[in-house]
């Protein structure tokens, strides 16, 4: 149960420390929302449709009304299908440079985490046991991932403490807080759905479709994260029978997440690729697997993943193979390379994108777009592989024939985000395309003036890719409208959202975080539950935080946190024997003082994020060697660029479609 003094003291925190601002009626007194009526509908008239059916059509002028949570017709002009009654819709002018595309699936993420800032790679962090200097990338998950032991102390300081503080009911209790910040973040970035959130009553079904919790059923498998070598026993036992028996369509794991064999360097005996081994040994490779990263992974076992049959016993299956999830940020910024997608994509392997976390991956999907399209173009991320991609290959094309190519992988780009992802989960009957009678998660963005990315055609697929929140115009969930251009939202929504400004983008977005179903903090508005996390990280840093940042002195105290954490169980507790508390759960420095530092809550908005932008520019102090960013989220440290590799930064690449994926 949450502390109750802290609901008294978020109105005055929401002023202190710049919260969203909430819109409020001409009076100044807050405004009584307004119901929204699914049943009236509305109509978007005009967008250019992309629906990403099976034969990708896009609809120009195109004509869609939605009404309650379905999409009721799509059509193009005036002419009304017949048997569909338009009504009362509200309408929503738009025109040609309007994009109406289905919402995002965002098939790997973390939304526990993704309230915290990026994390540095440290330089110190050396692993003799396995052949890592501490100033090279790692190699696997396991290196910097593994137990609080051999794990690098920046990481439990700066993303694991920070989550289990804030997220335990022993702790803040601040779980659905942080799930639901996340969420509104995915939102603003058009997506509708979102893989990887512990289940949660605050947040499941209340923003965006949690795909793991029964977002439309339950036949999603619980999703293994731990190493698939430990994956045995009864848990094992009970997942094949319950596969075998049909009562899942995907199962859903982290696996091969490291450099290729070929990659590891001497006196390394770890190897990622050998997960997959272990995988087909305990009979779990079949059309529901979903392979997440496979960075380790050979063109022969994506061959295998295609191959791979039903497992169920009575042989119904979907004739895909084992499915992949790409999440190219994280493994750059990691490993220094990520995995060869060609590979997967020539031998049929459906591919989808996914972020995982803020502190190593992207933000939302259309960030993680830009940098999938990096990977997929700049040959110091993948070399010369889509050459062996007849239909994305480029050299010696020239004109029309260039063009197709490069039209095909704008496109192949956008089905990982809209149509993969709902295959993937056998839930293409519902969502992933414009269709009538389709689930209506909606996301409509206004063409980019011009794309970035020089030489490309102007696609409407390129439209999304180049697109961020900025040009983000409407975003609907089962029909309801939850992000939007303030007018729009207005219109649609009088006196129920709140407005999200971007400081260093200049624009401001409209979002409601509110609803009326029981669910518990149903009425937490974005401005309360943004108010509470920043105090909740800014207490870490406790009541004598360095005035550089970093972990306090041996003899620092957490005032707010004794009178807060547990519910306030503890705050009868002496300093002292409230520290070896803490120490007891988030570990303690070689000094004496406590593992905890303040850390800055992640900016909702891509643009306001200069301090992802200059790590992925690697901006370097020249005098210090820290990241040259003059408001860091928390004290900075000799830190490894990983993602610069020995032919240089894609990210600072010729076009400036790199430099817009850097900055967003």
């Amino acid at each position: 149960m949450r502390p109750v003094p802290m609901r008294a003291i978020v109105p005055i925190l929401v002023l202190l420390l710049g919260g969203p601002s909430t819109s409020a009626g001409a009076s100044g007194a807050p405004r009584q929302p307004a119901p929204w009526d699914p049943g009236r509908g509305v109509l978007i008239d005009g967008a250019t449709v992309v629906t990403m059916d099976d034969h990708h059509t896009v609809i120009p002028h195109g004509r869609i009304l939605v009404r309650n949570d379905r999409i009721v017709a799509v059509w193009s002009g005036p002419q009304t299908p017949e048997g569909v009654t338009i009504g009362d819709a509200r309408v929503i002018n738009a025109g040609p440079q309007d994009l109406l595309f289905p919402g995002l699936i965002n098939l790997h993420s973390h939304p526990d985490d993704n309230f915290l800032p990026a994390w540095l790679p440290p330089s110190s962090h050396a692993i003799p046991a396995q052949a890592k200097a501490g100033t090279d990338p790692y190699a696997n998950r396991y290196q910097w991932g593994g137990s609080s032991a051999t794990a690098p102390p920046e990481l439990r300081r700066l993303v694991a403490n920070p989550r289990n503080v804030l997220a335990s009911n022993l702790g803040l209790g601040l779980h659905g807080e942080m799930v639901k910040y996340a969420e509104v973040a995915a939102l603003l970035g058009g997506e509708t759905a979102i893989q990887g959130a512990s289940a949660d009553p605050e947040s499941d079904g209340v923003l965006i479709r949690n795909i793991d919790n029964n977002a439309f059923d339950t036949r999603m498998a619980p999703p293994l994260v731990a190493p698939i070598a430990y994956f045995a026993g009864a848990g094992l036992t009970n997942l094949v029978h319950a596969l075998k028996n049909g009562q899942y369509d995907a199962w859903m794991l982290h696996l091969a997440e490291g450099v290729p064999d070929a990659h590891r360097r001497v006196g390394d005996s770890v190897s990622s690729r050998a997960e997959f081994t272990t995988l087909t040994s305990k009979g779990l490779l079949s059309d529901t697997t979903v392979i997440i990263h496979g960075t380790a992974l050979e063109r022969s076992d994506f061959a295998q993943m295609r191959a791979a049959p039903t497992i169920r016993t009575d042989g119904v299956g979907d004739g895909r193979g084992a499915k992949l999830v790409w999440s190219p940020l994280s493994n750059l910024l990691l490993y220094g390379e990520t995995t060869n997608v060609y590979d997967a994509l020539a031998e049929g392997v459906l591919v989808s994108l996914g972020t995982d976390w803020t502190p190593s991956g992207s933000r939302t999907l259309l960030h993680e777009l830009k940098v999938a399209d990096i990977a997929l173009r700049d040959g110091r991320v993948l070399g010369d592989s889509r050459e062996e991609f007849p239909a994305f290959a480029v050299d010696g094309q020239h004109g029309y024939p260039r063009q197709l190519a490069e039209e095909a992988l704008d496109r192949a780009l956008v089905d990982m985000v809209t149509r993969n992802p709902a295959l993937t989960l056998r839930w293409y009957d519902k969502v992933g395309s414009i269709e009538a009678g389709k689930v209506a998660d909606l996301l409509l963005i206004h063409r980019p003036p011009r794309s970035p990315a020089l030489g490309l055609p102007q696609t409407v697929y390129r439209g999304l890719i180049d697109a961020t929140e900025r040009d983000i115009e409407l975003v609907l969930v089962g029909g309801d409208p939850l992000v939007g251009d303030v007018d729009l939202t207005s219109s649609l929504k009088p006196g129920d959202y709140e407005v999200v400004p971007s400081t260093a983008g200049g624009f401001q977005k409209a979002v409601d975080v509110t609803t009326t179903a029981p669910v518990p903090e149903g009425s937490e508005t974005l401005a309360q539950l943004t108010a509470e996390l920043r105090l909740g990280l800014w207490a870490l840093g406790g009541d004598n935080p360095p005035p550089g940042g970093g972990p306090g002195p041996p003899t620092n105290t957490y005032s707010y946190l004794k009178a807060h954490v547990a519910g306030g169980a503890v705050a009868g507790l002496t300093d002292p024997v409230f520290g070896q508390l803490l120490a007891a759960n988030v570990g303690a420095l070689p000094d004496g003082s406590l593992n905890l530092e303040r850390v800055q809550l992640n900016p909702l908005f891509q643009a306001d994020d200069d301090f992802l932008a200059h790590l992925l520019n690697a901006d370097i102090d020249p005098e210090s060697g820290l990241l040259a960013d003059p408001t860091p989220p928390y004290a900075l440290y000799p830190a490894n660029l990983n993602h610069v590799g020995p032919f240089g930064n894609p990210f600072l690449g010729p076009s400036s479609a790199s430099r817009q994926a850097a900055t967003g």
